[in-house]
């Protein structure tokens, strides 16, 4: 063999290991699915937005019963199942019919919203205290067990990354195949869920009022108080493009940070806010309170409208790429009896139309690309809204 023969050969062969380590290093990194709504809140950043338009109308298409409240939101995946989880302890697999794929049981109910990677596997967590990660046909791959119930929703990192909070108080970082990279402590139980900066910033609100900033390797940049020693807030931050951070207190106000962590505006409701805040594409926050109202504020702080509802708003709202705004509520009837109600409004804060269901919705909607919204309630049933599917 020539020298010039050998040379090649070596080539290849460098070439070839160097393309195994790769395969080695990068196997079960998938990121976020590119999915209508992969996760609570539509995507890492928690913007809320959808790139398709929500129904035009409240038509039923169906309603799928489960054995308890539904809480959790759903994730709709590729190629349109329905994912979303149940006091019941069960996670359930839906066709984009109504009809049941398949049911995961965890041994405890599920409050978390399912988070869905590029290779369709499906993270949730549980009261049971672990986060499980799932195949696409509903079979184990692995759970990894907190201290205490796990009723936050996971977060997929742009190389698989998973991040959860748990009621034990700790911010976990894990590998896509469950193992643990990283925790912090923050002494307080997290109940709502990290969000994404561009950077790879990770930010997470705790049931003391207090909001973390962590560097993608754990390391703590910030913490700053944004509420009152309170109980399970399930606000979650929601960080724009710009890196500036915004997160509902009990203490009735929205709170804006800079990337540094300053405060930058502050919108007093007068009541408590459980609602995530959704970001319109031009900077608008979206969100609800316990005041019974639900708020679009401009960038800078400033009401652009409000809308009286009928009852307080737990539920976050989810965005049309036209601007209208769904959202559920929890109201009484006349009878006093508990009822929900999802609501639509146009971009400018008029209603569009509203969907009764017999008990509150905690629930926050998804919007699949016919423009059908899907959430749950805690009469026990999850629902498909919008006209039906055109053949």
């Amino acid at each position: 063999m020539t020298r010039s023969s050998h040379i090649i050969l070596r080539y290849f062969l460098v070439s070839f290991i160097v393309f195994m380590i790769w395969q080695v290093n990068t196997a079960g990194r998938e990121a976020l699915a590119d999915a209508p709504w992969p996760m609570f809140r539509h995507n890492p950043s928690h913007s809320g937005q959808s790139i398709y338009q929500g129904a035009k109308d409240g038509t039923l298409k169906w309603r799928f019963l489960t054995t308890d409240k539904v809480t959790s939101s759903p994730a709709i995946s590729a190629d349109g199942t329905i994912y979303i989880g149940s006091e019941d302890g069960q996670l359930y697999a839906l066709t984009p019919d109504g009809q049941k794929k398949w049911v995961f049981s965890a041994q405890k109910g599920i409050t978390s919203s399912p988070a869905i990677d590029q290779a369709g596997n499906i993270y949730i967590g549980s009261r049971d205290g672990n986060l499980y990660a799932l195949r696409p046909d509903g079979k184990l791959l692995w759970g990894y067990k907190t201290g205490n119930s796990v009723l936050s929703s996971p977060v997929i990192g742009p190389e698989g990354t998973i991040y959860i909070g748990s009621s034990d108080g700790k911010l976990y970082c894990l590998s896509a195949e469950g193992k643990g990279l990283w925790k912090y402590d923050t002494r307080s139980p997290i109940t709502s869920s990290p969000c994404l900066g561009l950077d790879g910033t990770v930010f997470i609100g705790t049931n003391v009022g207090l909001l973390f900033a962590f560097d993608t390797n754990g390391g703590l940049k910030w913490t700053r108080r944004y509420g009152r020693d309170i109980y399970s807030s399930f606000s979650s931050p929601s960080v724009d493009s710009k890196g500036q951070v915004y997160i509902g207190s009990e203490n009735g106000r929205v709170y804006g940070f800079t990337p540094e962590g300053e405060v930058r505006l502050r919108i007093q409701t007068g009541k408590a806010i459980q609602s995530s805040i959704a970001l319109g594409s031009d900077g608008s926050l979206y969100f609800g309170s316990y005041d019974k109202n639900f708020y679009a504020v401009g960038s800078k702080g400033s009401l652009k409208w409000s809308y009286k509802t009928g009852g307080w708003i737990e539920s976050s709202p989810a965005l049309g790429v036209d601007g209208s705004v769904y959202f559920g509520t929890g109201e009484l009837d006349e009878g006093g009896q508990r009822v929900g109600r999802l609501y639509a409004l146009s971009p400018e804060g008029q209603l569009m139309w509203s969907f009764k269901t017999e008990d509150w919705i905690e629930s926050s909607p998804a919007i699949d690309p016919d423009g059908t919204v899907y959430f749950g309630a805690n009469d026990h049933y999850v629902y498909a809204i919008g006209s039906p599917r055109k053949e």
